[in-house]
């Protein structure tokens, strides 16, 4: 019986190890034919891809000095457009500089009236303050002398008045002399000039008399703000003693702010009140200009320098605009149609302007057609190979994008005047009209350009 289980045991054994074989020699054939193809693919992919290398490099070879190689994927990650010339109706323009200032009436200098000790100060430089203001505190006994004295004329203002009323009805009564009717009115009269004196400088010094009492007599008055501002200096710090007329803070009113322009002589007869300008600061340029109009014209020549002033307003004012900063100016003199691309079309290398024109345009030829769907077979066949397939795909869109490049020439342009995003220019090239431009992100370009004729890797020469 036990020799009978033995046998069993050591035939399914024998059969077992037998399917084995079987199985492993079938899997190796499938992975060495899928290892087969796998390899041919990648071979003619490689070779494909040396065809690609030699049309762009015969392509770079056609291109010209000043000219600049960009493939369809370059295009795409950067964000280049493509743009034609338009005619549009912009301004004849007289380029002009000038500063931002304020009128006599848009700036103030805080003085005191009265003299004293300085007791507090309310603001700093640049607050904002609004006219009538507290801004500090004066205090001194001469202050409070002064209420004193009006106080003193008020009291004497009833009596004397009283007293030249009864005079001058016993005058008329035949029983007191002219001379005492005089001399009652004379002091009346006196006292009253005292006092409306008193009451005057009082009001000055912002404490109203009509409701001063022996009760509320101040020892200092607040010194307020004469117009709405900025603070822009201020002179002084507690505890300091100050005197009559001298200068304590400084205000302007910065949203009165307006540009005076120098105009050369050859171009006053260009400008006149109305006219539209375009400005910008000079040393710390914004990213878009700003507008303003002429208002009038200074009535004065600086024989020295050969220039006129004129004065503009600026449309709307710019927190960032301070009396005192220089701009640039472009007068709007009188308009007609000329060439324009967007402002984003253009872009400045040593100090001259460029735009980028496309000469022409080219796909490289394909010899590989249907590697796509062979991958796809090919990712079924072999579920090992699925990601490897997926891969080389992915670089074949890639590589589509590749095959698809565009050669630009930089070329010089005077830039004229630029009005809603578009800026004006003037050049003289073939078919400028129908030529197409690249007309965004052109500082990308140049920067291909200039890593090629460095000696790095680009396609610029």
């Amino acid at each position: 019986m036990n020799t009978i289980k033995y046998k069993t045991i050591i035939f399914a054994l024998l059969f077992g190890m037998a399917l084995y074989g079987c199985s492993s020699n079938g899997n190796s054939s499938e992975q060495q034919n899928a290892a087969e193809e796998h390899e041919a693919h990648n071979h003619e992919a490689a070779t494909t891809g040396e065809e690609h290398n030699e049309a762009l490099s015969a392509s770079e070879e056609e291109s010209a000095e000043n000219e600049v190689l960009i493939s369809g994927k370059q295009m795409e990650g950067a964000g280049i457009q493509l743009g034609k010339i338009r005619e549009q109706q912009l301004s004849n323009v007289v380029k002009s500089f000038g500063e931002l200032v304020l009128a006599p009436s848009d700036e103030a200098t805080v003085s005191a009236l009265v003299g004293g000790i300085i007791d507090d100060i309310r603001v700093m430089e640049g607050d904002y303050v609004r006219k009538g203001e507290a801004i500090a505190r004066i205090v001194h006994p001469d202050i409070v002398n002064m209420q004193q004295d009006y106080l003193d004329a008020r009291s004497q203002d009833e009596y004397l008045e009283a007293e030249y009323l009864r005079q001058k009805r016993l005058l008329e009564d035949s029983v007191n002399a002219q001379k005492t009717v005089q001399s009652a009115r004379a002091s009346y009269q006196s006292n009253m000039a005292k006092m409306q004196s008193l009451k005057k400088k009082l009001q000055l010094i912002h404490i109203n008399p009509e409701n001063l009492t022996p009760e509320n007599i101040t020892d200092g008055y607040s010194l307020k703000a004469p117009i709405s501002g900025y603070v822009t200096q201020v002179k002084i710090n507690t505890g300091t003693h100050i005197t009559p007329q001298q200068s304590l803070f400084h205000i302007t009113d910065n949203e009165k702010t307006h540009i005076d322009l120098q105009l050369y002589e050859k171009d006053i007869n260009k400008v006149a009140p109305g006219q539209k300008i375009t400005f910008n600061l000079a040393n710390n340029p914004m990213k878009q200009f700003m507008e303003g109009e002429i208002l009038k014209m200074a009535r004065s020549f600086d024989t020295e320098k050969r220039t006129a002033i004129v004065h503009a307003v600026i449309t709307e004012m710019n927190d960032n605009m301070l009396p005192g900063m220089s701009v640039i100016a472009y007068i709007q003199t009188g308009g007609e149609k000329q060439y324009t691309l967007p402002e984003t079309a253009f872009v400045s290398d040593g100090g001259k302007d460029y735009v980028f024109v496309l000469k022409r345009e080219s796909e490289v030829e394909e010899n590989h057609a249907g590697h796509e769907n062979e991958d796809e077979a090919h990712s079924e066949e072999v579920h090992n190979h699925q990601q490897e397939s997926e891969h080389d795909t992915h670089s074949d869109g890639e590589h589509a994008e590749e095959n698809h490049f565009f050669v630009f020439e930089k070329v010089q342009v005077d830039k004229g005047i630029t009005q809603a995003g578009a800026s004006g220019f003037f050049a003289d090239f073939e078919n400028m009209t129908t030529a197409r431009f690249a007309v965004s992100n052109v500082q990308a370009i140049l920067s291909e350009m200039k890593k090629g004729s460095s000696g790095h890797s680009g396609h610029a020469h």
